[in-house]
């Protein structure tokens, strides 16, 4: 363990980070439109001057008139000033009393700021007043500032309704492409995720009996938040982790969060984390030498049980490194002994060739704090938790995949049917394919993978399906035993969607199992099952079934002696999707047994050597969602020219295979009435 010197000795150094205490901030604008100088400014300051001596600087929020400060940000109104060399005394203070007393006067302004001349140009402005539509940080500057009475109670220790900060109001409708035939139903898609950009899970959590998404939405300027008591009905909350201005320590950042974190804090309060996706410039006033990207770790801690309104930011630690990167975090974690900690993604290399690629692979940074935030913070950086280049499918290996920082990562134990009782643990990445890695780490120290388990380190999903997360019945996803389900980002170059939720357990050889969540079964029409059931090579096996759009299928199949020779499985939606076994493949991934999938995707069957196959799949419109085993997963994309359903086997020469094939018709799920 070793820790960091304090920031007054930060060095010029590639890569630093150290521990800080909280400190909290907030902007929510930018630079807004420049307005012409009026005449009626002296007027209304000598109507108003009078009033001007309530907004003293007392204790709690700084009131004003202060020299030196700067509530920088969500400027609505700037307006030029033209002060004479007679008002320069005490920094021009007289023409920031008329600037504070243009703000009195005007009922939308929260906050001012008055730039005297020679005080710095931003954007070619010189002197001016800044009126602001709610309060953003307090920072040092040589300008003027302070708040009008509306901005705050009678104590100044809180802001008043009128100037709290407000999530952004929903963009327009962005409905989901295509004929109508094509939209999902069951999925979780709102609006937002139609748009081109990334939609991580950036973060996902259950509390207090609700389970919460979020996924990224960089182009309506936040994280979309859908929640659901079942895992199968979804509401869209929003975007209410947003973009705001944030200047902390000298960076300058109006962006989306990138992709991070939800936890719940030794108060029980949830908590949102992340990094800004890019700023103008970083935390240059904590170490002088720090480029653009290097900006802190924070988190906003939810203001309402619905995780629809989050506090200003709250600083956790700095970071630095060689070259711009998202730093993915992980959801920080209380462990066994009682300590939180931290990790987020890196790639192997900035202590040695600080170039890409790099040969060492990705990375887990690692950090341990007796608090999440607040007073008893304390973050100290510990050494690497994990490093690898490697990935496996079944039995081959992948030595070098891993050529740059891992992407989007989690971190999850307590995992049900755990052999070791819950102290097993796993990471997920999504750098070459979705991949995992089940192994071993105790408090504080490396993680160790279970390499010479087959099932143990490979992909959990082989189509669409990445940049996944986990929630279940404890926000602990890590020290603390309970479900643990994996919710994700479908579509790549399709309209996106919430994947279905899906269970993980453990087998008793460390195998990453998964399955659909039982509550989808709730989506059954009763009336609508049907049923296949029969031997290869009779005429029964070629019965074909009407299906439908929204479909759920079940199948088994099995034989005896040598594997088929041919591939076979189940077709839906008339054709456009078949959910393939193929045995005639020699397939490294799983040597002398067969391989699964649908074409142009396909992943090991496992365990390798089985005669017996258990297909479970969701339809839903052009969305087909596979588990083979419970262990080989892929999400896929029908290309739908019509809305023929029809379900059927095929490939049933071999009189040795066995097969059931059960189906039901699905009920609407999501996206069937109007979005906020």
């Amino acid at each position: 363990m070793r820790r960091c010197p304090q920031f007054t000795q930060l060095e010029a150094v590639s890569y630093f980070l150290c521990a800080h205490h909280s400190k909290r901030g907030v902007g929510l604008g930018r630079l807004g439109p420049v307005t012409t100088a009026s005449s009626l400014r002296k007027k209304m300051a000598q109507v108003l001057m009078a009033a001007i001596s309530t907004a003293g600087a007392l204790a709690g929020f700084d009131m004003g008139p202060t020299y030196g400060q700067d509530y920088a940000g969500m400027d609505y109104n700037v307006t030029m000033w033209h002060s004479g060399p007679d008002r320069a005394a005490n920094h021009y203070e007289a023409s920031a009393k008329e600037c504070e007393a243009y703000c009195l006067a005007d009922p939308k302004c929260c906050a001012w700021t008055y730039c005297p001349p020679g005080s710095g140009k931003v954007g070619g402005l010189g002197e001016r007043c800044c009126l602001k539509g709610g309060v953003p940080a307090e920072r040092s500057s040589p300008h003027w500032t302070g708040l009008p009475p509306r901005a705050t109670d009678p104590t100044h220790s809180k802001l008043s309704a009128q100037c709290t900060p407000k999530p952004p109001p929903p963009p327009g409708p962005m409905p989901y492409p295509g004929p109508n035939f094509t939209h999902p139903r069951i999925h979780q898609s709102p609006d937002c995720l139609h748009e081109h950009g990334w939609h991580d899970m950036a973060g996902a959590l259950t509390y207090k009996g609700w389970h919460h998404a979020f996924q990224g939405c960089p182009n309506s300027g936040g994280w979309s938040h859908s929640a659901s008591q079942d895992l199968v009905h979804w509401t869209d909350r929003g975007r209410g982790v947003h973009a705001v201005q944030e200047s902390y320590e000298g960076m300058d950042s109006f962006v989306t969060p990138c992709s991070g974190f939800v936890t719940v804090d030794d108060d029980g309060t949830p908590c949102a984390g992340f990094r800004q996706c890019g700023s103008e410039k970083g935390t240059t006033r904590l170490n002088p030498a720090a480029n653009p990207w290097d900006v802190p770790m924070e988190i906003r801690c939810a203001q309402n049980e619905n995780m629809t309104v989050w506090s200003d930011p709250i600083w956790l630690y700095p970071v630095y490194y060689f070259r711009a990167l998202p730093y993915d975090p992980v959801r920080p974690w209380k462990d066994f002994d009682g300590k939180w900690y931290s990790s987020w993604s890196t790639d192997g290399c900035n202590a040695t060739t600080k170039k890409l690629p790099c040969a060492a692979g990705g990375q887990l940074e690692l950090l341990t704090s007796p608090a999440l935030h607040g007073p008893a913070m304390d973050w100290v950086q510990l050494e690497p938790m994990f490093t690898t280049n490697t990935t496996k499918s079944g039995a081959a290996a992948s030595v070098g995949a891993i050529t740059g920082e891992f992407v989007t990562s989690g971190y999850f134990g307590g995992i049900p049917g755990d052999p070791d009782g819950g102290t097993t643990r796993v990471v997920t990445q999504n750098r070459a394919g979705p991949t995992f890695w089940v192994g071993k780490q105790a408090n504080g120290s490396k993680f160790t993978p279970y390499w010479d388990k087959i099932g143990a380190v490979g992909h959990y999903d082989y189509g669409s399906l990445t940049m996944a997360r986990t929630l279940g019945s404890d926000p602990n996803q890590v020290a603390v035993n309970g479900r643990r389900v994996l919710i994700g980002w479908i579509g790549g170059g399709n309209p996106a969607s919430q994947s279905l939720a899906r269970d993980l357990t453990l087998s008793p050889n460390y195998e990453l199992l998964q399955q659909f969540v039982p509550e989808l079964q709730m989506l059954r029409i009763p009336s609508s099952h049907a049923q296949i059931a029969a031997v290869g090579g009779t005429p029964a096996v070629a019965q074909r079934l009407a299906g439908s759009l929204q479909l759920e299928v079940v199948a088994t199949f099995s034989w005896s002696g040598p594997n088929p020779t041919q591939p076979f499985g189940v077709s839906v939606l008339g054709g456009a999707a078949n959910l393939t076994v193929d045995c005639t493949a020699t397939a490294p991934k799983a040597d002398g047994g067969c391989q699964v999938g649908v074409p142009g995707h396909f992943g090991p069957l496992m365990p390798i050597g089985t005669t017996t196959v258990y297909v479970h799949a969701i339809v839903d419109h052009q969305i087909v969602e596979t588990i083979f085993n419970n262990r080989t997963a892929m999400v896929t994309y029908a290309v739908l020219y019509n809305e023929n359903a029809e379900v059927t086997t095929f490939g049933l020469d071999d009189p040795a295979i066995h097969v059931q094939l059960d189906t039901w018709v699905l009920k609407d799920a999501n996206n069937f009435g109007p979005q906020p």
